[in-house]
């Protein structure tokens, strides 16, 4: 399988935000839908910090 679990970061902390996220999309300026395995999906206003592919792991910032 290919979802990875995004995680939020505030004040050097990371909070699991969503699991299982299939993909991700910009919907604006530093806005992001993130669509879930099963249907869900879950509006994000950050940027991308950094993305794992092998860890399975996305760290957005928030803003």
């Amino acid at each position: 399988m290919c979802e990875s679990n995004v995680y939020l970061k505030k004040d050097n902390n990371e909070e699991l935000i969503m699991e299982n996220v299939a993909a991700i999309s910009p919907i604006g300026e530093d806005t992001f839908i993130l669509k879930g395995l099963l249907g869900e999906s879950m509006e994000v206003k950050a940027i991308i910090e950094d993305i794992n592919l092998m860890g399975h792991k996305i760290i957005l910032k928030a803003l």
